[in-house]
């Protein structure tokens, strides 16, 4: 048969003949006719029903069968690679031959798999038929038994294994990556292959093209089953991303040039689709699979690096990933968790680029520029402009939560988004305006939701204007909140006024209704919206709504008196129509606000002046309504009425001011201020002097000259001011001043050269000056009434009310009213040379007169600093007038006075001189605080060194500075004087807010840095506010140098309040501070304290960064994890590096005697953060031990180097810090009088002394710990615990009952040590309880009384303090020698050779002492050198009779925490062995015992015991009536031999103890008293 036969058979049999005929016909058939058929039909439509017949046909138990179709399986496999099939009939082919894979022998299918890896090889994609095959055949072999490829016997698991080896390890070509990652999507592999496959994949997608990512990342987001294999990826791909596309993009927003002749590898639009689509499968391969939490928990290991998180792919891939994207109209914002997440990365990128400003070792340490997250999101914006807005939800819900965070950078970042957004993505504008305008109705203590809805209205106003339900919803709720918010609210739609006609009218409407109010903060609010109202009027936008039912309002429903205006002023000829109509409507309504409270009138004189001031059309409107209001204060004829100025009446109606209530005149009524009156009314006459015309305003300036005349004349009468001070009076003083103060305004705004305006001012200030002085008589008067009203029956002082509101004070300091306009002109005034409304023969008097210049500097400083405290809603932040009129007034002060200072103290005063640098220095304040970013352009403002080529600004302060000094430095008025002593402190912060905006890179930046270190070095500073130096120095030193430095400064600290350790040598290498001396010791170390605390907190950071960084290095591909583990060793060592210059800083502050208190607690917390920072870098290595290289990394990172330096010297130096904070707890001069001591002062304060020691303790142990464990783990050669400073057990168990046998076998088995039960418990109940040392047994009366006291040998420890004054020398505090004590009867019968008793420390350290124990075998002791048993309260009571302390009637003294001594016990124990007990807390105290365990104890006598169980008996029961007492026993040396071995170890205890060795019979416990308020008790 030819092969069309064959075909047609098969087809045939196949189709409707049995099976067994078509199992037949292909047994019959030969073989090579079988696959001469199956090749020609391959390539036709008709190969799948072949293939299909042809293998029903094949019989699988036959081996003739098998062996005939694994022939043909053959010939069809190297026939895929020979022809050119679709998709689809490759796929077909291979699924049917995978339906018979399982009849298939193990043999056979080996070679399959054999052949699908070799077609891999060949790497051809358009042959990828294995990708379907060589799964099913693995999986199939995985389950069969042992079989026989190329001669090995392999089992199923191990041929997988050895297949997907060869797999991993051979290089795949790039053609057919995503058939690959296909095929191993479906081969079920296990954790650790799955992520060497995404490591292989994530370094060979780099050569790809991006028309291939797309489907290469489906297959590998669908083969991650964890966020934690996710991340490989989407790291990769951002580095493609970055690679190609954002680094060119990035580079063209910076330069203002684009190279356009590049050629690139990929067009951008590409890239751009090709980043779209893989967002698009991310968003859907991970919705089910993975939820925000476990993402999080991935991504937390990249909190620290924001330039890894914050790129435009990783932030959109993050985005993408969120619920609120995926589904923002059900999904909450608040369920979001990595919106979040991104907002702290954001906050950690902000953070770096603010500490890089200030630290050079932080800049050098990143490696990297901060991301500049301005630009991200500009591209992000760019690219959904373009209609790409896969992530369009879940980056506008990042952007609210930026803007609902508590960071002002945040917010800025936020409003900044969001204002570029609705200008290019206008369709979103309404929704994101709703949900910020239902914030800030909500959350009403903050104010960025109106910050930035105004920015909004500013920035896109006709977008906000649509948004009309918004804006009608706003204000419905304007009308029921606080006055405050509603005009904080109000700025956002002031700026719709200019276009919406029908918004202004909604709001005059809303105004209107809170003019009726009863409260006077709505009235306030509507005046001020009003006046704003008025500000922005203008002819193109004053016109009305017509009366239809569309509008909120009409122009019928505001004002009648506005009606006749209209009639009167408006005509339809008139281009102004509009506006006069408007205009007379508000001010109408405004009108009312004359007759109301003093509150209400003060406002609308403030923002209606304002208004004027911005618009000058409104003055002749303005005046009219104010003329009346203004002439009702003043009693005098009409013009027409008065023949001569000189005689005409002419009286201030000061009852129109104020008023009293009661017949004392304390409960007074203020209805107006004529003072701010005048002044605003001098104002408007100034504005309509420029265009006079519309308006008769004679009479106004009438009133205004005669009031000058009067006044200067002294013709005007003013109120009695004299004693008995009266609220009435004081008030009246008050509204004069105001008066004269608003006059001088006046002259001020009408002065020009012609008139004689000027001289006017001197003879009005000195009447304001006697009313001051008036006022501070009235003042002190009120004092001392006020004095005796406390002491008598007067009760005046509870009825003083001022508008019925009771005040304290009848005097308080009367305000000024001279606004920025009238100061800056009063500045020019006094200080230029020539000034253009005046004169120059007419301002010399002025210049000259040292009162006037010293309170017009004073007040200006004032008024500055007030800006700083202006409520949010006016917004100061934005004023271009308030931020000119600050330029002008701080250019005045620079020119004039800053710049000639040294000639100006000299010439002048030296009181003018310290007030024009305070004013200079709130200048420089207020703009620091109010316009940041803008602080550079302000400088710039007053400071011409660029164009005149004089010194900058910064460099005349140095020079001021310098020439004080040189001058006053050394003279003792710049400590009492104190002007004197207050200019080069206002010098100084001027200084230190100007060097603070100097950046790093810049020359004088270093240069100031120099001055500083030259001016400390040169000039002694006697004045102790002048230490601020120090702080500018410290933070210029990290701004730019790197290195040792505050090492240094520690020594010289040493060097002026002592050292601890007087042979380490305290002389410092670096250069000599003659600044640091006693008087600036104290901020010095506070400034210090705060440079290593910034220090340590950057370290902390960078540990946290290089955690962040070896996670990315142990998941990122293998050819760039080289490059991250050198950036990662480099970030080690630069770590390393800094905390050894810390730790030698603290070395050396450890050895000075800084005194207690907020110095020493500084100090301790220090240390704290210091052991936390090591113990965060030794878990960082413990994370990085993954490898053998461990150990050399550790070395390269200088980690075992500063083990060295550090490891044992620094906690010596605690643990001596220790000793000496337990001596200076209690001073000794207040134990001198017992009967005088505050034991709960002294329990308090040695409490506060001491509460940060026992944490100090827990941080050193806890950093030892993690020490040891990276010990073992590294397997160093030379064991990092070999540095390590064993420190003493200060809080531990003790064995109860190991104890007490120890004690009991060493004494006798009846001797017991008596327990306290009962406050046993109290103890473990409260932590803070003090205890007292136990009680020792007292002495027997018939010893003899000793004369002098046992001398006792000074103690090692140095307890020092800080001296009183520079002629004392530096002593230890010494403890006081213990009165001698009488011997006990029962001792005395005894031999001496065999009793020991309980000594303290100072006895144990006194080698005459223990020469004498020696020595007294004899049996008859010296009474000076016997070893007594004696009571604390003996060792404080020196001079008490012995008779008297054995009396039974008298109670001990009470033990408190001032006690000193730390009594020790050594007891010898035998080797037997001890049954097991229960471990207690026994003693959290801090003294120590010393238990010294021996064989060859000798019981004592039974008379011994007698005699030591009465003393026992009889100092047992007052013992429990004192806190903390315990009764101690004494115990006994053994005879013989061990005397000359007890005495060679008494002497011994004099040396330090070293810890003890296992094999050594010695238990040390230590049971002193840390004062730590706990304490504990032997069982």
């Amino acid at each position: 048969m030819g092969q069309d036969s064959i075909l047609q058979w098969v087809r045939k049999l196949g189709e409707k003949g049995p099976r067994s005929e078509l199992e037949l016909l292909i047994q019959n058939t030969p073989t090579k006719k079988l696959i001469d058929t199956l090749n020609e039909t391959m390539t036709r439509s008709e190969g799948i029903t072949f293939w299909n017949y042809l293998l029903l046909g094949f019989v699988s138990n036959s081996e003739e069968s098998r062996q005939k179709r694994f022939a043909c399986v053959q010939s069809f496999m190297d026939g895929l690679r020979c022809v050119e099939l679709s998709y689809k009939q490759t796929f077909d082919l291979i699924t049917r031959l995978s339906q018979d894979l399982s009849t298939f022998p193990s043999e056979q299918l080996a070679w399959i798999v054999e052949h699908c890896v070799d077609g891999m090889r060949h790497g051809d994609a358009k042959c990828v038929g294995w990708k379907d095959l060589l799964p099913d055949a693995l999986t199939l072999l995985l389950a069969r038994p042992r079989f026989v490829v190329n001669g090995i016997g392999l089992d199923g698991l191990e041929y997988r294994n050895n297949t997907v080896n060869s797999i991993f390890t051979m290089q795949w070509p790039s053609t057919i990556l995503t058939p690959i990652a296909d095929m191993l999507k479906t081969m079920n592999l296990s954790n650790t292959e799955l992520l060497t496959v995404l490591n292989k994949f994530s370094g060979a997608l780099q050569e790809l093209s991006p028309m291939e990512l797309p489907a290469l990342c489906f297959q590998l987001f669908s083969m991650c089953n964890s966020a934690s294999q996710l991340i490989m990826p989407l790291l990769a791909l951002e580095k493609y991303f970055h690679r190609n596309f954002y680094k060119r993009l990035f580079s063209d927003m910076s330069s203002n040039s684009t190279n356009f002749d590049s050629i690139d590898s990929f067009s951008d639009n590409e890239l751009r689709e090709a980043e779209e689509t893989i967002l698009h499968h991310l968003n859907y391969c991970t919705m089910y699979k993975l939820n925000e939490q476990n993402l999080v928990i991935m991504l937390r290991n990249f909190s620290h690096m924001p330039d890894v998180v914050l790129t435009p792919f990783m932030l959109s891939a993050i985005i993408s990933m969120t619920s609120i994207n995926r589904d923002p109209e059900s999904a909450r914002n608040s369920h979001s968790i990595l919106l979040p997440f991104l907002r702290n990365v954001i906050n950690h990128n902000e953070e770096e680029r603010t500490l890089a400003d200030y630290s050079v070792w932080y800049r050098d340490t990143l490696q990297r520029k901060q991301v500049d997250l301005q630009q991200v999101l500009t591209v992000l914006i760019d690219q959904n402009k373009e209609g790409k807005d896969v992530i369009t939800p879940g980056l506008v819900h990042l952007v609210f939560s930026l803007l609902k965070s508590h960071s002002p950078k945040l917010h800025s970042l936020a409003i900044t988004f969001l204002t570029k957004f609705i200008r290019k993505r206008f369709i979103f504008g309404q929704g994101i305006i709703k949900l910020v305008s239902e914030w800030m109705i909500v959350f009403q203590d903050q104010n960025q939701f109106s910050e930035c809805l105004t920015l909004l209205s500013v920035a896109d106003t006709f977008t906000v204007s649509e948004c009309s339900k918004t804006i009608e919803t706003v204000l419905e709720h304007m009308q029921w909140l606080s006055g405050e918010q509603a005009m904080r609210m109000m700025n956002f739609i002031l700026p719709l006024l200019k276009i919406s006609n029908r918004v202004r009218d909604a709001l005059i409407d809303v105004l209107c209704k809170a003019m009726s109010s009863s409260c006077i903060q709505k009235r306030r609010m509507a005046i001020y919206g009003f006046c704003m109202i008025l500000k922005q009027l203008n002819n193109s936008n004053a016109a009305r709504q017509t009366s239809s039912a569309t509008s909120y309002c009409t122009q019928h429903s505001i004002s009648g008196y506005s009606m006749m205006s209209q009639s009167t002023f408006g005509s339809r000829s008139n281009p102004q129509r509009n506006f006069d109509m408007l205009t007379l409507e508000i001010i109408g309504l405004l009108r009312n606000c004359l007759q109301q409270q003093f509150e209400i009138r003060c406002t609308l004189y403030e923002n209606l002046q304002r208004a004027v001031e911005l618009n000058a059309k409104l003055v002749v409107h303005v005046l009219q309504v104010i003329d009346w209001h203004f002439r009702s204060f003043f009693d005098t004829p009409p013009e027409e009425d008065v023949i001569d100025d000189l005689d005409t009446v002419f009286r201030i109606r000061y009852d129109s001011l104020v008023s009293a209530n009661d017949e004392q005149h304390m409960e007074i009524q203020l209805k107006d201020n004529l003072g701010r009156l005048i002044q605003f009314v001098a104002n408007c006459l100034a504005i309509f002097e420029r265009a006079p015309t519309g308006y008769d305003a004679r009479e106004m300036n009438r009133l205004l000259n005669l009031c000058v005349q009067r006044m200067v004349d002294n013709r005007l009468p003013l109120e009695d001011t004299s004693p008995p001070a009266t609220h009435l009076k004081c008030a009246l003083v008050w509204q004069q001043m105001n008066i004269i103060e608003g006059i001088i305004s006046h002259l001020l705004l009408s002065s020009k050269p012609s008139n004689e305006q000027i001289s006017h001012i001197l003879p009005l200030f000195k009447m304001h000056t006697k009313l001051t002085e008036n006022h501070k008589a009235l003042a002190g008067a009120s004092k001392k009434a006020q004095k005796q009203s406390k002491h008598g029956s007067n009760t005046e002082s509870s009825n003083i009310t001022m508008n019925g509101v009771q005040v304290k004070n009848i005097c308080p300091q009367p305000e000024n009213i001279w606004d920025l306009t009238i100061l800056e002109k009063l500045l020019h005034l006094l200080l230029d040379d020539v000034v253009a409304f005046a004169a120059p023969e007419k301002t010399v008097l002025l210049r000259s007169h040292q009162p006037l210049v010293q309170y017009v500097l004073q007040i200006a400083a004032k008024k500055v600093q007030s800006i700083r405290q202006e409520p949010d809603y006016k917004q100061l932040t934005y004023s271009k007038r308030t931020l000119k009129q600050l330029t002008d007034i701080t250019k005045v002060i620079y020119e004039r006075c800053i710049r000639r200072l040294p000639e100006l103290w000299k010439d002048f005063d030296m009181q003018s001189s310290a007030l024009a640098a305070e004013c200079f220095m709130e200048c420089l304040r207020t703009a620091h605080e109010i316009y940041p970013k803008k602080f550079n352009e302000f400088v710039k403002g007053f400071d011409m060194a660029t164009l005149t080529k004089n010194k900058e600004a910064v460099l005349v302060l140095q020079d001021v500075l310098d020439t004080f000094m040189d001058e006053y430095g050394s003279d003792d008025s710049i400590c009492k004087d104190e002007f004197v002593a207050k200019l080069p402190i206002w010098l100084f912060e001027s200084l230190e807010i100007m060097l603070d905006h100097i950046q790093y890179d810049d020359r004088l930046a270093t240069d100031s840095y120099t001055w500083l270190l030259n001016f400390c070095c040169n000039f002694e500073i006697l004045n102790a506010d002048m230490g601020l130096v120090h702080r500018i120095l410290f933070v210029q030193r990290q701004k730019t140098h790197l290195g040792p430095f505050f090492d240094n400064i520690a020594k010289q600290l040493g060097s002026v309040l002592g050292a601890h350790n007087d042979d380490v040598p305290v002389d410092s290498v670096g250069p000599n501070l003659k600044s640091l001396s006693m008087v600036t010791v104290e901020s010095c170390l506070q400034y210090l304290y705060a440079a290593i605390q910034k220090q340590l907190a950057d370290v902390d950071y960078f540990v946290t960064k290089a955690n962040n960084l070896n996670y990315k290095c142990q998941i990122v591909p293998e050819s760039d994890r080289i490059y991250w583990r050198g950036n990662l060793d480099v970030m080690d060592r630069s770590i390393c590096t800094q905390i050894i210059h810390i730790s030698r800083t603290l070395l050396a502050l450890t050895n000075v005697c800084i005194p207690l208190g907020a110095s020493m607690d500084g100090l301790l917390k220090l240390l704290i953060q210091h052991y936390t920072c090591m113990k965060n870098l030794t878990r960082h290595f413990l994370s990085c031990c993954s490898s053998d290289s461990t150990n050399t990394n550790i070395r390269n990172t200088k980690f075992e180097l500063l083990l060295r330096d550090v490891g044992k010297q620094l906690p010596s130096n605690i643990y001596e810090l220790i000793n000496y904070i337990e001596a200076n707890a209690i001073d000794e001069e207040a134990q001198q009088h017992l009967k005088k001591r505050k034991v709960q002062a002294e329990r308090a304060k040695v409490l506060r002394e001491t509460r940060m020691i026992p944490k100090v303790i827990m941080v050193i142990e806890d950093f030892n710990k993690h020490i040891i464990l990276l010990s073992k783990k590294a397997k160093a050669q030379n064991r990092l615990t070999d540095y390590l400073h064993f420190g003493t057990m200060r809080d531990f168990d003790i064995k109860s009952t190991d104890l007490k046998a120890a004690i009991e076998r060493s004494i006798s088995d009846g001797r017991n040590i008596a327990v306290d039960e009962s406050h046993a418990e109290e103890d473990e109940d409260d932590d803070a309880q003090s205890c007292g040392y136990p009680e020792e047994v007292e002495d027997e009366e018939d010893e003899p009384v000793q004369d002098e006291p046992v001398q006792v040998a000074e103690k090692s420890q140095r307890r020092r303090r800080v001296l009183s004054s520079d002629s004392e020398e530096s002593q230890p505090k010494r403890k006081r020698g213990p009165k001698p004590a009488e011997k006990q009867k029962n001792l005395e019968e005894d031999p001496p050779s065999t009793s020991k008793s309980v000594r303290s420390k100072k006895d144990k350290k006194n080698p005459a002492r223990t020469s004498q124990d020696k020595g007294s075998s004899d049996g008859e002791e010296p009474p000076s050198t016997s070893k007594t048993v004696r009571s604390k309260k003996d060792k404080k009571k020196p001079t008490q009779a012995p008779q008297e302390e054995s009396d039974g009637d008298e109670q001990p003294a009470k033990k408190t925490r001032a006690s000193r001594t730390r009594p020790s016990v050594e007891v010898l124990e035998s080797d037997g062995e001890e049954e097991p007990a229960k471990i207690t807390r026994a003693s959290r105290t801090r003294t120590s015992t010393d238990i010294m365990e021996s064989d060859d104890e000798e019981p004592p006598s039974k008379q011994q015991e007698e005699s030591s169980e009465e003393v026992i008996e009889d100092e047992e029961q007052p013992a429990k009536k004192t806190r903390g007492s315990r009764a101690r026993t004494s115990l006994e040396e053994p005879n013989g031999d061990n005397e000359e071995q007890s005495s060679k170890k008494g002497r011994e205890t004099r040396k330090p103890k070293e810890p003890v060795a296992k094999d050594k019979p010695l238990i040390r416990v230590r049971l002193g008293l840390l004062r730590s308020g706990r304490s504990g008790k032997l069982d």
